[in-house]
């Protein structure tokens, strides 16, 4: 079964898998952080290099049983996309390479967010969702999280990275975003280092 907001709430700070069958060579993981202070969001982006025929070398079998953090990538030949260019990184047993996105939904701001929501047509539906469930659905076992899917979280997350690129969302953010490394999808025209 795959793995629902409900399930990445459960695993605090693991890192679940998916790939889109269209882009075979390209990995997504996520992981919530629920914390006292708020929500931290992480996307990884990971992209493969390809054996002699043409196939992936990084597979979703490698990424779901040994890499539960982005601390485990670099052991598993999977390097920073830092250094996509490094020819030295092709003689140490690199097979792919990595970027993070990172957001942090502070307790503190959910009127700013639910404003910035509204603005933009419910690019934080389901961050608001996590941030704002009730004690009784906690203790009945969050049912409209594990409605939400894998992938419906995915497209989430990566829309804030669309609509920083497209100008749509300026600084201030009322939420911390960092991106961790040269991000392999998208970044068109946002600069780096204004997000960091």
């Amino acid at each position: 079964m795959a793995a629902t907001v409900k399930t990445l709430i459960e695993h605090s700070g693991e890192l679940y898998w998916g790939t889109r069958q269209a882009m075979p060579g390209y990995h997504f993981g996520v992981s919530l952080n629920v914390m006292e202070n708020g929500l931290v969001a992480r996307v990884v982006y990971v992209m493969s290099d390809l054996d002699d025929s043409e196939e992936p070398l990084v597979t979703p079998e490698l990424l779901a049983s040994a890499c539960f953090s982005v601390d485990d990538l670099a052991p598993n030949g999977i390097v920073p996309s830092d250094l996509l260019d490094d020819e030295e990184a092709d003689d140490e047993g690199v097979i792919g390479w990595y970027c993070v996105e990172e957001s942090f939904f502070g307790k503190d701001d959910v009127e700013a967010l639910r404003a910035s929501n509204d603005q933009l047509d419910g690019y934080l539906d389901i961050v608001l969702a996590i941030m704002t469930i009730s004690a009784n659905e906690i203790a009945a076992g969050m049912p409209s999280l594990e409605e939400v899917s894998f992938f419906d979280l995915l497209d989430e997350l990566e829309g804030i990275a669309v609509l920083i690129d497209e100008g749509a969302l300026a600084k201030p953010l009322p939420f911390t975003f960092r991106l961790i490394g040269d991000a392999l999808l998208g970044w068109e025209s946002a600069d780096e280092e204004d997000w960091r």
